[in-house]
């Protein structure tokens, strides 16, 4: 008995190193990728009339991507769909080397770096949530994801500094580097997710047996509501998320503040890095998820409004006071991005987690890629006063959104995933 309670405890701290690194890789390259669009906007490498697709094609395309990588997650394993979708990757990356002159294949390559990077997410999550125990899950989790921050501002270092071939020449040495460590790591080191392969009759134990494997003597997850108020909910928050980050990071500072838009994300990027890692260690192992979901999302309506408000009142477009505002901002971004990337995956079964989590994803990129284009693209003159009803209106949903899940929600903190697979 007391041997089993001690290999219960050792597996429940567990950290799958090796996964942890790889897939963190992955999420360093989708930062740098999900970067491209906009620098090449940016940097004026299309022409301006068609900058707003840096800020939104990019984004829709990953939806498409983000569907396909969970449907392959699903039947063929996180692994293999995550090594499938880095190659993908490198396949637009290419076509940009290649001829990066020609503004056809310029879109033809970010479209594919956009489905593969954003494509990347459904396996990484889906892996992720399936290698870690109970405990550590919601760490890892915010983590893994957090490697994406530190893309996002990497990039844009030479963009502030005026060294446009040094951009050019970083993005594409992570894009080339990341993938391929990541690669190897995967093919080398990490293994398939015992929950995935035990569905699939991959091995000789049962899904239980592997998520107890995992996690120890812990208290499963009681679900509650349908499949139909997990989408709704997640689909809502991820939507108002996907909106705050792209257009916070990129789109206000194109639209007006243009002096700061190269500034923006490069802060943007460190801050989140640093919330990050600050939140993961310090914030997710104390507080419940529906706490920390509806906390997340209330700063960012606050912080958001502040800005509208700062903005009515000094119609300043630059200066250290709108700076410090715009970087107190990626606090709630990055928070609610991990309140997401906790909850995606710890709310479905094992069997459907990859899709159902791309499903979500897919709607969430391809809204939030629709969204911040119109708000970017100049066919309708939007005053800053009307982007930021817009906008505040799209945060607000996302907060109602927590509130409802706070009220009719299931808690998942510390809980095994094992009793989703009962449902």
């Amino acid at each position: 008995m007391n041997n089993s309670n001690e290999s219960s405890k050792k597996d429940n701290s567990k950290i799958p190193w090796a996964a942890m690194v790889a897939l963190g890789m992955g999420m360093l390259v989708y930062g740098v990728a999900e970067s491209f669009g906009p620098v090449v906007a940016i940097l004026q490498i299309i022409p301006s009339n068609l900058a707003f697709l840096g800020y939104s094609l990019p984004f829709i395309a990953g939806g498409i991507g983000a569907f396909m990588a969970g449907i392959l997650a699903d039947y063929t394993g996180r692994r293999t769909s995550f090594m499938i979708t880095m190659a993908l990757l490198l396949i637009g990356l290419a076509l940009f080397v290649i001829n990066s002159h020609s503004v056809p294949i310029l879109l033809l390559s970010f479209t594919l770096v956009g489905i593969s990077a954003i494509g990347l997410e459904s396996p990484i999550l889906a892996m992720m949530a399936e290698q870690s125990s109970a405990k550590n899950r919601g760490t890892l989790l915010v983590i893994t994801q957090n490697f994406g921050n530190l893309g996002v501002a990497i990039v844009f270092i030479p963009v502030v500094l005026g060294l446009t071939q040094l951009q050019d020449e970083t993005a594409i040495a992570l894009m080339f580097i990341g993938p391929i460590i990541a690669l190897i790591i995967s093919w080398l080191l990490v293994e398939e997710s015992l929950p995935w392969s035990a569905t699939k009759k991959k091995v000789n134990i049962s899904v239980e047996e592997a998520w107890k494997a995992k996690d120890g003597n812990v208290e499963n997850v009681k679900p509650t509501g349908g499949l139909g108020l997990r989408f709704f909910i997640l689909i809502l928050i991820g939507i108002a998320q996907d909106v705050a980050f792209v257009y916070i990071t990129y789109g206000v500072g194109y639209a007006f503040f243009p002096s700061m838009e190269s500034w923006i994300p490069l802060i943007g990027g460190f801050t989140m890095v640093i919330v990050g890692i600050v939140s993961a260690l310090l914030v997710v192992p104390k507080i419940n998820r529906k706490t920390f979901a509806v906390l997340s999302y209330a700063l960012l309506v606050l912080l958001w409004i502040a800005l509208w408000i700062y903005y009515d009142i000094t119609k300043e477009t630059t200066g250290f006071i709108l700076l410090a505002i715009l970087t107190m901002l990626f606090i709630p971004v990055e928070i609610t991005w991990g309140v997401r990337a906790i909850l995606e995956p710890e709310l479905f079964s094992t069997a459907r987690r990859g899709i159902y989590i791309s499903i979500v994803r897919m709607v969430v990129w391809v809204s939030a890629g629709v969204i911040t284009g119109i708000l970017t693209a100049g066919i309708i003159s939007f005053t800053f006063n009307a982007a930021m009803a817009i906008t505040t209106f799209i945060f607000a949903l996302g907060l109602l959104a927590t509130i409802l899940w706070q009220a009719k929600g299931f808690e998942t903190k510390d809980k095994s995933l094992a009793g989703l697979d009962h449902e």
